[in-house]
């Protein structure tokens, strides 16, 4: 039981593993769990690796150099060739720095054996933002690389230093059942951390480990075949029944129960008729080249989807890119893998650690050096700034006016800046959500203050003499939790506190109520509420750059390929706008901005997102520092009103 022979079975699993990840990507119907099969590749690694370090410290051939001469031919040149040709295409289909600096970070990292931590501290695996990373995949590459790492010299220290005094199944099982209850709790503070980091990941690891060395396996054949079975259950019920969980932690535990399960009864078992899948030729064909075919998938669908602009992968389009990516992974193991793991050439010592060395420096140079091939009058600008203090203060806990809301309220400081200073007068932003509302799903203590966070403000309300007040939301958020280009973010219903029974758009107004009736409440005189600004349909700075560099648009048909139309705007924000009329009618005095007049092209058709070579946007949804000043008459014509003796 510890990998001794080729086992076909393995490779149908390693099938079963990589389908469910590419399929969850592809937006194939019943894959909705199939990010699972990254841990069903976890459990794989685990029971192999452990298996054979076992077998070779038994035997006394067990060789670091040999270990990792074996890790080197079996991961490094499918990895090299896939980094090499995706991030020639980012530079030579970029148009923006951000978009080569991301894949040079990710180069180097991959390089160095740590993009699960590089991807940590970027990105969220579940989160929109990462679907533009094209080597985000290779973070699980990471977990394990750590863990060949670890795992040899744990076991050859067990093994050699301390045989008869501790067993090492001891050790493993302490291990594991550490790392299954760190994740458990890490998992409650932050998921993303024990998502990408090997202590919450190791347990999945462990639990091939454990298997390898407990050497456990049905005693009969029809306790085989039932283990199978089960095992098969588990692994194909999670990728079809699973979707957004609080994922890996607990979670995690019935995939990769049954891949252990299905590895247990697989071993020496007689044929039954579940040999349709565990000996199907075609599932062992994509098993044997599942390390390309996953290397490959991922920056397939991130070209697809990224250009030149957003556009959503549909189960058709995933299936067809599914089948791009098998066939490039086919050629990859035929000429790639294959050769260098067969070849007498690569299996010479001093070849195999000079060429890994000198290929290793020359990537790590050339992801140092590389550079886009266009030049700077293809950027549209777009800045992303912040205004924290808006004009001049006269006097302590005395403002006239306090700018509250999310990121977009902070777009929108840049255009009020010059304002404040052209009126005299003076304001701060404040980070403050809607009172009284939550949204549903949010358990943890951290993100529902996030939610909440209107109390904090009200200290500043009690504490201070405020004229007026400004509120700006990306309300659509609160109401969908989705928006234009990110189709697939997880929807939660926005809750009001005191009834939770209510419906999204009954609770939006009341946490607009609540929080224009406590403003009134403590001598806000002026309340201000901004109507939510359109969208774009990708990211305008980069997808503007790539429609003017290579498809050579003008700026008009980049605005209408880019920008909302007043059609889909009206429809997407129609619940919104009938809030925002309910309010109006109930407190006549708070005056509503709309700044998408000024953006309206002069067809009426779509809302602008470029001016010239300026973005007025510097992603999808928030307006840039150009565009926030490109709007600013819509502010102006009301502190004229408000502020008429400053001025």
């Amino acid at each position: 039981m510890q990998a001794k022979e080729y086992r076909p079975d393995i490779d149908v699993l390693r099938a079963i593993a990589v389908l469910g990840v590419v399929f969850y990507h592809a937006n194939i119907p019943f894959f909705d769990g199939g990010y699972v099969g990254v841990s069903i590749f976890f459990v794989i690694s685990g029971y192999l690796i452990t298996g054979i370090i076992k077998r070779k410290l038994e035997n006394h051939t067990f060789s670091f150099l040999e270990f990792y001469e074996n890790r080197i031919r079996r991961i490094l040149p499918a990895l090299l060739f896939m980094i090499l040709i995706i991030s020639l295409l980012v530079v030579i289909t970029s148009v923006d720095k951000a978009e080569v600096r991301q894949i040079q970070s990710s180069v180097k990292r991959i390089l160095i054996a740590i993009p699960n931590i590089f991807f940590y501290l970027n990105t969220n695996y579940f989160d929109p933002a990462a679907e533009t990373m094209h080597l985000l995949h290779t973070w699980s590459l990471g977990v394990e690389e750590q863990f060949y790492f670890i795992m040899p010299a744990l076991l050859f220290f067990l093994y050699k230093k301390l045989k008869g005094k501790i067993q090492t199944i001891h050790i493993l099982w302490f291990l594991f059942l550490a790392s299954f209850i760190g994740s458990i709790i890490s998992i409650e503070y932050s998921q993303k951390f024990t998502f990408y980091m090997l202590p919450t990941r190791a347990w999945e690891l462990l639990m091939g480990s454990l298997l390898a060395y407990t050497n456990w396996t049905p005693k009969n054949q029809k306790a085989k075949f039932l283990c199978t079975l089960i095992g098969l259950a588990l692994m194909l019920g999670t990728i079809c029944f699973y979707g957004k969980i609080n994922f890996p932690a607990l979670w995690a535990f019935p995939p990769c129960l049954g891949a252990c399960l299905y590895i247990a009864g697989g071993t020496k078992s007689e044929k039954n008729i579940l040999q349709f899948i565990t000996e199907n030729t075609i599932l062992i064909f994509i098993g044997v080249v599942s390390y390309s075919f996953y290397l490959w998938h991922w920056p397939i669908f991130v070209f697809y989807s990224t250009f030149p602009t957003h556009r959503a992968i549909t189960p058709y389009a995933g299936f067809l890119l599914s089948l791009l990516g098998f066939a490039i992974a086919v050629f990859s193991w035929r000429f790639i893998e294959k050769p260098v793991r067969q070849n007498p050439r690569f299996k010479n010592r001093k070849l195999l650690w000079s060429t890994t060395i000198i290929l290793l420096a020359l990537f790590l140079l050339y992801a140092e050096h590389v550079n886009r091939p266009f030049s700077p009058d293809t950027d549209f600008i777009g800045t992303k700034t912040q205004v924290h203090q808006l004009g001049e203060k006269k006097a302590e806990n005395e403002y006239d006016f306090i700018l509250v809301g999310d990121s977009h309220s902070a777009a929108i400081s840049n255009g009020i800046a010059p304002l404040a200073k052209k009126y005299h007068i003076y304001g701060e932003t404040r980070h403050g959500r809607l009172k009284n509302v939550y949204k549903e799903g949010t358990t943890k203590p951290e993100l529902k203050g996030y939610y909440e966070d209107w109390n904090n403000l009200t200290q500043v309300l009690k504490t201070n003499k405020i004229n007026t007040l400004i509120l700006v939301y990306r309300v659509n958020l609160y109401l969908y939790g989705a928006d234009i280009v990110r189709r697939q973010s997880q929807i939660r219903n926005l809750t009001y506190i005191d009834n939770p029974e209510l419906p999204r758009d009954e609770a939006l107004y009341l946490s607009f109520k609540d929080s224009i009736e406590e403003a009134y409440h403590y001598g806000v005189k002026n309340i201000i509420i901004q109507i939510p600004v359109p969208e774009a349909l990708s990211h305008v700075p980069t997808s503007a750059g790539k429609l003017s560099s290579f498809f050579g648009y003008n700026e008009d048909e980049i605005n209408l390929h880019l920008g909302e139309s007043v059609e889909n705007y009206q429809k997407r924000l129609a619940e919104c706008l009938t809030v925002f009329e309910r309010l109006k009618k109930e407190f006549p005095n708070v005056i509503f901005v709309d700044v998408k007049p000024y953006l309206l092209d002069e067809k009426q058709q779509v809302y602008k997102v470029i001016h010239g070579k300026q973005a007025l946007y510097y992603d999808d949804d928030h307006l840039s520092k150009e565009g926030a000043l490109y709007v600013m008459e819509a502010y102006d014509k009301v502190f004229q009103k408000l502020f008429p003796q400053n001025k």
